[in-house]
């Protein structure tokens, strides 16, 4: 053969061979194209913050107008802005005990929100209440795991997965998936999640994951209210899952955590609570190599004084808080100490806060003792005037006190299930406070627990006060059905805890040694979470 002709030959062969590895892998040297952008801002467990609040710290943030006002200053800068919600807007102020969820969906319309999940606590009043305040969402309402049988017309409003579009060119083809947590009906009382059937959330995801698939998506999302662990289960067990933005734990995940998988970067995240925090994920997308999603920056971003709020919101919440001021503003007592309902302590601790609620409980119901769930108690109170909406903040529930008789070795039982089941990062629902007759020490492979300085003993009974939730075991409490009486008060928590404040004029509780726990959980990250992503 001709060396020249051999040369030519050689030539293209070659340049064939770079052609195909570029086609296949965008092999080196061959230059990526210019990427799609864009950024996703996702919030969770909101919980009726409407309007801007101050944090333990002292630091004025969150509302809807604030966070509105944000996503716009980045549209301002030509972004293109994916705003997404993993659930709980509902349930934690005043504001959803007067007007149930409807300005919530409003201001999440006027903000530019593209789809968001079910949480538990938009079920607290109910299925048809649920259905009132969703009706007029703009975006789609997703709960792929969740079947409404009673209420036909609710099923229709709630979509188990959306397709959006998105990017600079508005060519990146995303579909999201929304889950709901598997607990939901042990998490909120019965009368409201009658007729509801929850599917697992891995079996979901793999029944509808084809169905996506066919599509062609170029991202595939979860908007997950289940919980980090059961969030961490379902993004290690579904490679092709290149997102899950997590809530109900009120996690403040700083860093996102990012992990390298088939398709680029893959991420999961938790906004933590109250919109103080909305993460921030800025993302290149590249449609002609392998590693298609890269994930340029991600963090937390703080909605506090250095973002404006938005003039429309904060004139519309001003008007609602207007017509609920006279009710919530009275002043009812004085606390000479910080009431410490912190999500994080009284899901896991003992705290002074839980201690005066009980003892309250069991004074004023002439009980043995009481123990009260501190998922229960949503909020904190300032040292200095106590109002009614204080106290409606940090029990926004409407549970009914009741007054069980159970034997020795039920209540043991019930402390052994706290103790199983408090292994949660950021608490367990569950979790007790108790009244100061009782003692509890978690720190034993077997609690040890006393009434009145004495053992507790199998076959005496005694009288313990709690709300109705528990009395139907929630949070999986099933000792507390082996009541031999059960008395209800007709007493809104609320209301008696109003009283004894009402009462006392001045509190000053301190922890007094009641429970003793165990250290808290680790929080696992996903594995092989890359350390290098630049935050903001």
């Amino acid at each position: 053969m001709n060396r020249s002709v051999f040369k030519s030959l050689c030539f293209f062969v070659t340049l064939f061979s770079i052609f195909s590895m570029g086609i296949a892998h965008s092999a080196p040297g061959v230059k990526k194209s210019e990427p799609a952008r864009f950024t996703i801002l996702h919030t969770s467990d909101i919980h009726a913050h409407l309007m801007e609040f101050e944090n333990q710290n002292k630091e004025v943030v969150g509302g809807y107008a604030r966070i509105k006002k944000y996503k716009e200053s980045l549209e301002a800068e030509g972004k293109s802005v994916l705003m997404l919600s993993s659930g709980d807007i509902s349930q934690g102020t005043f504001f959803y005990r007067f007007f149930e969820g409807v300005p919530d969906v409003e201001y999440m319309n006027q903000t530019g929100y593209a789809a968001m999940t079910l949480g538990n606590h938009e079920f607290d009043k109910g299925q048809e209440t649920l259905a009132e305040a969703v009706k007029n969402a703009k975006f789609p309402i997703l709960g792929a795991n969740i079947k409404f049988k009673r209420i036909p017309s609710l099923q229709k409003l709630i979509k188990p997965y959306t397709v959006i579009n998105t990017g600079s060119d508005n060519n990146v083809k995303i579909a999201i998936i929304g889950l709901v947590p598997e607990n939901l009906t042990s998490v909120v009382q019965s009368v409201f999640v009658k007729d509801i059937e929850i599917m697992k959330a891995a079996q979901t995801v793999a029944s509808v994951l084809p169905e996506i698939k066919a599509q062609k998506p170029d991202m595939i999302l979860v908007l997950s209210h289940l919980g980090w662990e059961k969030e961490l289960e379902i993004f290690e067990q579904f490679p092709e899952i290149d997102g899950v933005l997590g809530g109900h734990t009120h996690l403040f995940i700083d860093p996102p955590a990012v992990t390298k998988g088939p398709n680029g970067h893959r991420f999961m995240s938790q906004p933590g609570e109250f919109g103080e925090k909305i993460t921030r994920y800025d993302i290149s997308f590249y449609k002609n190599t392998d590693f298609k999603i890269e994930v340029e920056r991600a963090g937390l971003i703080k909605m506090d004084h250095k973002i404006p709020n938005d003039p429309k919101i904060s004139v519309e919440v001003n008007k609602l808080w207007k017509q609920i001021e006279g009710k919530v503003s009275e002043p009812v007592a004085e606390t000479k100490v910080f009431l410490d309902g912190t999500r994080g302590n009284v899901r896991r601790i003992e705290t002074n806060l839980g201690d005066l609620m009980c003892d309250s409980m069991a004074e004023l119901t002439n009980a043995d003792g009481a123990i009260m769930n501190g998922g229960g108690i949503r909020d904190s109170i300032k040292e200095g005037t106590i109002t009614t909406g204080d106290v409606l903040n940090v029990l926004p529930f409407d549970n009914y006190m009741v007054k069980l008789t159970l034997k020795g070795e039920s209540l043991k039982k019930l402390f052994r299930q706290v103790a199983e089941l408090n292994n949660t990062p950021g608490g367990f629902g569950g979790f007790l406070q108790i009244s100061g007759s009782m003692r509890v020490d978690y720190n034993k492979a077997e609690p040890l627990y006393s009434f009145n300085q004495k053992a507790i003993e199998d076959n005496k009974l005694y009288t313990i006060t709690t709300n109705d939730f528990l009395a139907e075991a929630g949070n999986g409490l099933s000792a507390l059905k082996e009541a031999v009486n059960l008395e209800t008060t007709g007493i809104l928590g609320s209301d008696l805890f109003l009283r004894y404040l009402k009462q006392a004029k001045t509190v000053s509780p301190m922890v007094d040694g009641r429970i003793k726990t165990k250290p808290a959980t680790k929080l696992k990250l996903p594995k092989g979470t890359v350390k290098t992503i630049p935050q903001f």
